[in-house]
C-alpha cells in the first residue's frame, strides 16, 4: 500500500493527461467548439498549437497533479490560448475544481481543520489544513438561504451563542431561521451572526418578498428576542407565536436579574406556574374548549404578573407583559407550532463544530452555512 501511494501521483497524472488529450481531440473535431477565442469571439476555426504545453497544477480529490496544458491557435486572428481549464469546467488560473472545493468544504465543516488534514494523510492526500479552511470560506461565502414559497408558511427562529475572537464570555449570537417542508422535516431559510437581542434584519430581509406570496397566514415561532418582530413590523403580516419552552426558561434568568434566590419559595412558585401555563395539550380541536383553555391560562398568567409586581420583581413583570400577547397565537388560529424545538435540535449539530474554539465572525458563519446546507 505504501508503494502504491508513492506511485499514485504518477498514475493519476498519466491517466488525467490521456483523458484530457482525448477530450481536446474530440472538441477540435466538432464544428462548433465549447470554447471561444478571447480576442475575436471565433468558436469554430482553431488549429492545434501543442498538446503538451506549459505545465499547470490542479487539485484532484486524491491529491495535486501536474498536467501539460493544451494550447490552440485561432485561425481568425492568430491568437493563442490554453483550453485545459475550459475543458475541465474551471475558471482561469484556478487550481481547485468546484466539485473538489465543495467536498473539502464539507469535510472541514464536519470536523476541525486539523483533524481533516489528518484524515487526508491517512488516505494519502497531499492536502493541508489551510487549503481545507480556504475551501470552507469560499463555499460558505457563496451560499445564501431564503424562504421557499413552495414549502409550508411556518418557520422557527432562534439563536445560540458563538465564541468570537476578541469578545469575552458570550461572544455573538448565531441566528437561524428554519422552514417546515410539506414532505416533513425542515430546511434552513436564513442564517446570520450578530449581537444578542438584535440584528435580525439581515436574516429576514431577503425573505420578505416570499412571505408576501404565501396565500395562507405565515406563522413565525420565535424565542425571547423581541427585536425579531421589530424587523418585520409594517412590512408583512405575520402571526407571531412565542416559544412556550423559552418562557419559563427565560423567566429564570430575569428572576436572577431581580435578585430572586434560586429554588426559593417565590422562585419555585413563579417557575412552576409558568410551566403549567405553557403546557398545551395536543389534539384539542374543539373551538369552545380552545377558547376556554386560553382564557383560563391568560387569567392565570395575569395572577403571576400581579404577584411579581407585589414582590417588586420589575424585570420579570416587564418580560411577562411583553410575551403575554403572543403566547397562544398558534392555538387560537388552529395552527401547529408552539415551540422552537426543531431549530433547537438543529443547534446541537451546529454546536458540535463551532464550540471547538473561538472564531472570527465570517469564519463561524461560513462553516455553519456549509454544515447546515
Amino acid at each position: 500500500m505504501k508503494a502504491f501511494l508513492m506511485l499514485l501521483p504518477q498514475l493519476l497524472e498519466d491517466f488525467f493527461q490521456k483523458v484530457l488529450v482525448a477530450l481536446g481531440e474530440y472538441e477540435m473535431s466538432q464544428e462548433k467548439k465549447s470554447f471561444v477565442c478571447k480576442c475575436c469571439g471565433n468558436d469554430t476555426k482553431f488549429i492545434w498549437k501543442t498538446r503538451h504545453g506549459k505545465a499547470t497544477t490542479i487539485l484532484t480529490w486524491f491529491r495535486y497533479i501536474t498536467l501539460k496544458q493544451l494550447q490552440v491557435e485561432c485561425k481568425g486572428c492568430g491568437s493563442k490560448q490554453y483550453i485545459t481549464r475550459a475543458l475541465l469546467g474551471m475558471e482561469p488560473r484556478k487550481r481547485i475544481p468546484e466539485e473538489t472545493l465543495r467536498k473539502l468544504a464539507l469535510m472541514g465543516a464536519l470536523t476541525s481543520y486539523r483533524v481533516s488534514e489528518k484524515f487526508g494523510k491517512m488516505f494519502g492526500w497531499a492536502i493541508d489544513k489551510m487549503t481545507i479552511w480556504k475551501s470552507v470560506q469560499q463555499v460558505g461565502a457563496g451560499m445564501d438561504f431564503v424562504l421557499d414559497e413552495n414549502e409550508e408558511p411556518r418557520c422557527e427562529a432562534d439563536g445560540t451563542g458563538v465564541g468570537i475572537t476578541g469578545i469575552a464570555k458570550r461572544g455573538k449570537e448565531l441566528k437561524v431561521l428554519v422552514q417546515y417542508k410539506k414532505s416533513g422535516g425542515i430546511r434552513v431559510a436564513g442564517i446570520d451572526i450578530g449581537n444578542y437581542n438584535g440584528s435580525w434584519d439581515k436574516l429576514l430581509q431577503k425573505s420578505i418578498g416570499v412571505i408576501k406570496k404565501f396565500k395562507e397566514p405565515f406563522l413565525l415561532t420565535a424565542g425571547g428576542d423581541i427585536s425579531i418582530f421589530e424587523s418585520l413590523k409594517g412590512k408583512v403580516t405575520v402571526l407571531v407565536q412565542r416559544c412556550l419552552w423559552h418562557i419559563p426558561y427565560q423567566a429564570q434568568y430575569v428572576l436572577w436579574s431581580d435578585g430572586v434566590k434560586r429554588k426559593s419559595g417565590e422562585w419555585l412558585h413563579i417557575v412552576a406556574e409558568l410551566m403549567e401555563i405553557c403546557a398545551i395539550r395536543s389534539l384539542v380541536d374543539c373551538p369552545d374548549t380552545i377558547k376556554a383553555m386560553i382564557g383560563s391560562k391568560k387569567a392565570r398568567l395575569e395572577k403571576v404578573i400581579v404577584y411579581c409586581r407585589k414582590k417588586g420583581f420589575k424585570r420579570c413583570v416587564i418580560y411577562l407583559e411583553n410575551v403575554r400577547g403572543d403566547m397562544f397565537t398558534a392555538l387560537e388560529n388552529r395552527l401547529e407550532g408552539k415551540t422552537t424545538s426543531r431549530v433547537a435540535r438543529l443547534f446541537r449539530t451546529v454546536n458540535m463544530r463551532v464550540n471547538v474554539r473561538k472564531w472570527s465572525t465570517e469564519g463561524a458563519l461560513n462553516v455553519t452555512k456549509v454544515r447546515l446546507a
